[in-house]
């Protein structure tokens, strides 16, 4: 079932590639697609049910509003500027994956105790 949320990171990707490519923002759009390769990685460990539905809803809620957000500066909010939001959004969006990395981390680490 995390097959769907890899596809959704990449797409979310290969969306940012082509808006930073077409805006010729080469090192910013590096930059701009490095929360989903942390976003890939935080689904690869999780592990417990807590984790992965963590991840799963941070998933979503991370590919939605960045792509709203950069979609929105880019052709909608012309004055805004393209290279602010290809700063500003993966900001944000790293703040968000540590985290629900350290979420992910602990609740993989979770003992049960057993009477």
């Amino acid at each position: 079932m995390k097959s769907f949320f890899y596809v959704l990171c990449l797409l979310a990707m290969l969306i940012t590639f082509y808006i930073g490519l077409q805006s010729k923002l080469y090192f910013l759009t590096l930059f701009a697609v490095s929360p989903y390769l942390g976003l890939l990685y935080i689904l690869y460990i999780a592990k417990s049910t807590t984790a992965l539905m963590t991840a799963k809803v941070v998933t979503v809620f991370l590919v939605v509003v960045g792509l709203y957000f950069l979609l929105d500066t880019t052709y909608m909010e012309r004055q805004l500027g393209v290279k602010f939001s290809f700063l500003f959004i993966p900001l944000w969006q790293c703040t968000m994956l540590l985290v629900t990395g350290l979420v992910v981390y602990f609740s993989n680490k979770k003992k049960r105790h057993t009477h």
